[in-house]
């Protein structure tokens, strides 16, 4: 299999924020007719960093400034008619100020929220690996390795 600049694989920087108070923050777009929930993020820049990307994102959709913790999880997605292939690279950051907003220039972004950490699986959000950040959470983070997660398209 080939692949050139058509073709190539997305790779975009999802950022886990939780606050003190077990409240993860997202993002809800509205696209295509659908509402549903991501986490922070987006694709990264060629020449930027990750954490360049993340610092960006976070800025750019939440009006907040944060820093890189860690990165955890990784996956990737293939649309079932191969039209997409998203490689995911989930970060923990932690905010260091700004004010909570919805980000300007930002077309689907309709909504940016904390959530309460215990209800995270009763949201529609995609990827899919609401479990895996419970998970992880509550056992504050154990696995110092980043966990390849299994994320299907839908």
């Amino acid at each position: 299999m080939t692949s050139d600049a058509t073709n190539a694989p997305t790779v975009r920087v999802s950022l886990i924020v939780i606050n003190k108070d077990e409240e993860i923050l997202l993002v809800k777009h509205r696209k295509a007719g659908r509402e549903y929930w991501v986490l922070p993020g987006g694709h990264l820049d060629f020449g930027e960093t990750l954490e360049q990307c993340a610092i960006r994102e976070l800025k750019e959709e939440t009006g907040l400034e944060g820093k890189l913790i860690r990165i955890v999880f990784l996956s990737e997605s293939l649309a079932p008619n191969n039209s997409r292939h998203i490689i995911n690279i989930y970060a923990l950051v932690e905010v260091i100020g700004g004010n909570l907003e919805i980000g300007q220039n930002e077309d689907i972004v309709f909504q940016v929220s904390y959530k309460k950490l215990s209800e995270l699986s009763d949201l529609v959000v995609y990827p899919n690996i609401s479990e895996k950040i419970i998970q992880n959470n509550k056992l504050n983070w154990p696995n110092k390795n980043i966990q390849l997660l299994d994320t299907p398209w839908n």
